[in-house]
């Protein structure tokens, strides 16, 4: 079996190679031998070009690449089809030509499948005009491409050498470190070193231990964790001292991604400790004077305050009496007071913010229900660039000043009143103790007696500018006259009670003659004589009550003595009340009503 197959493929003796038909020609035969193999020896060569070309190209892939072996395949089968048909010129092995041309036919109706199937794809391949054009505009953009690098590149180092020089000369350094944390980068190198003298280095080997301690372990956690991070450090430098140093490291990658170092600025902020120091304690120093000068206005009757350009309050030191500073921050004139008393002080404010010149006025402003009287300074408040920016105004309370002054005219005016008043009392008085003295002695001393009384009751209402007496100061005032106030024979009991200026002279008189006559003939002209005054609030009056015992037996008089006249028809009167005095042998009693009116609110 396996012979019959050698003999179909190599030859049987039968058949004759086409040289024994030929061989009448051999020129023919040179001819086709020569053809056949110069045709297989180029059947060989051109696939094995083609596999070269696609072992040189592996970018090459796909559909393409297996078009090609394709190709090679299609080829090599022809070429071994044409070694067969060189061979049967002297073998008669038209078998395994049979086989070889099948196998070449089948590989080239499947080669032929493939190249129409793909002939649209290879259609679409540009030509080669195509190309070129296109060659030739890739080159224009490539041009222009590398002008745009080129600009680019410079503005890069344009811009790169703006950052050198910003940073130059100031207190920022910026570098760069690689994932050991040797520093591969830095510009403007600070504590004396140069570029030289860091690059290559890690911070253990240029920075103190403690320094380093502090910021390495932050770098490797910025490292692994890919996340910006600062810390505040201070470094101790052999000739400007402590250095304060902010310092903000960030992650830096390579082209992959990866983290491959840090980049880090580092801000000196010596400079700006040292100036918040000291603007700390200008601050304190300020606040402290600010302090000492509302501590120095508060309770006095200077107000100062400050009002923007729309003259709204934004600032006031011990406000009037009843307000609060948060009644006039952020409120205008127009909130506080009344359109009237607007005009009296807005004109001159606004003339401060058009002129930037200082205004003095005087004026009258109802504040809280009350009419009060101020001075008021009005200076330009200024900014840093030296323009108008507001008003500050200093205002003096003269309310008080001006009620002292228009009581002073009341006292001036009541003064007169009663100094005529006054006159006409002595006159009468002088008339009466005259017409009741038997000598000039007895004259002389009982009139004097009587001044001094009076003089005794208006001491007590000088002292109180005339306001009124105290009713308790105002009987010892007169029992002062005969005997000492804290004497033993005295009871004083009553209410606190302040009487009026009028009915403290009259009852004053009064209370003299009641004492003068308790000295002479009553209680007081012995030693185990005693005086009791009290007195007590009833409905709408004051109930005075003069009771004397223990003292010479009383009687009757057999004529009105100048004192009774003076109690029952002078003072009674006088006080819109009534005096009824009551000689019993045990004492005098007198007592004396006076209207709830004539006590002094």
């Amino acid at each position: 079996m396996f012979s019959d197959i050698l003999s179909y493929l190599f030859g049987d003796p039968s058949l004759r190679s086409l040289d024994y038909y030929m061989r009448w020609r051999e020129d023919l035969i040179w001819v086709h031998a020569i053809s056949d193999a110069l045709i297989a020896l180029s059947y060989f060569a051109i696939p094995l070009a083609i596999f070269w070309f696609l072992q040189k190209r592996p970018d090459i892939q796909g559909m393409t690449r297996y078009v090609g072996y394709l190709l090679i395949t299609f080829i090599f089968v022809g070429g071994v089809t044409e070694t067969m048909t060189f061979m049967t010129l002297w073998w008669p092995v038209f078998g395994a030509q049979g086989v070889l041309k099948l196998a070449t036919a089948l590989v080239s109706i499947a080669t032929a499948v493939v190249i129409w199937q793909i002939l649209p794809k290879l259609l679409a391949i540009p030509s080669m005009d195509d190309l070129e054009r296109a060659n030739e505009l890739l080159k224009a953009e490539n041009l222009e491409l590398n002008d745009e690098v080129g600009r680019s590149r410079f503005e890069l180092n344009l811009i790169n050498s703006k950052f050198e020089m910003a940073l130059t000369g100031s207190n920022i350094s910026v570098f760069s470190q690689d994932s050991d944390l040797r520093y591969t980068w830095i510009h403007n190198p600070r504590f004396g070193f140069g570029s030289k003298d860091v690059l290559g280095k890690t911070d253990a080997e240029i920075l103190p231990a403690e320094t380093t301690e502090e910021i390495v372990p932050l770098k490797r956690a910025v490292m692994e964790t890919g996340e910006s991070a600062s810390t505040y450090i201070a470094i101790d430098d052999q000739e400007v001292g402590t250095i304060f140093l902010d310092l903000i490291v960030h992650p830096t990658r390579d082209a992959a991604g990866e983290i491959d170092g840090v980049l880090c600025t580092a801000v000196d902020m010596t400079e700006k400790n040292l100036y918040e120091i000291r603007l700390a304690s200008m601050a304190s120093q300020l606040a402290e004077a600010n302090k000492r000068f509302e501590t120095a206005l508060e309770g006095s009757l200077i107000t100062v305050f400050e009002q923007d350009m729309d003259l709204k309050y934004v600032h006031i030191v011990n406000p009037p009496p009843g307000y609060a500073q948060e009644n006039f921050i952020g409120m205008t004139d127009a909130d506080l007071i009344s359109d009237e008393d607007q005009l009296k002080i807005l004109p001159a404010k606004k003339k401060v913010l058009e002129t930037g010149e200082s205004e003095v006025i005087e004026f009258d402003v109802e504040l809280g229900g009350k009419t009060r009287n101020y001075n008021l300074r009005l200076d330009p408040a200024r900014d840093r660039t030296g323009r108008v920016s507001g008003v500050i105004g200093t205002a003096v309370d003269l309310t008080h000043k001006r009620e002292n002054e228009r009581q002073m005219h009341l006292v001036m005016r009541e003064l007169t009143h009663r100094s005529k008043n006054l006159l006409a009392v002595i006159q009468a008085m002088a008339r009466q103790t005259a017409a009741r003295s038997d000598t000039t002695d007895d004259f002389v001393e009982s009139f004097s007696a009587r001044l001094q009384a009076m003089a005794a009751s208006h001491d007590l209402l000088v002292s109180q500018s005339w306001y009124g007496a105290d009713l308790r100061e105002l009987i010892l005032a007169q029992l002062s006259q005969s005997i000492a106030p804290n004497s033993p024979q005295i009871t004083l009991k009553g209410i606190s009670c302040t009487i009026t200026a009028e009915a403290a002279q009259n009852l004053g008189l009064a209370l003299h003659e009641l004492t003068t006559n308790a000295a002479k003939y009553g209680a007081l002209s012995v030693v185990d004589g005693r005086l009791s005054v009290s007195w007590e609030r009833s409905g709408d009056k004051i109930l005075l009550n003069w009771k004397e015992s223990g003292g010479p037996e009383v009687a009757e008089p057999k004529r009105n003595g100048f004192g009774r006249i003076l109690l029952e028809r002078l003072v009674g009167p006088s006080l819109d009340g009534n005096v009824k005095i009551e000689f019993s042998p045990e004492g005098v009693n007198c007592a004396i009503e006076i209207p709830t009116k004539h006590i002094a609110s």
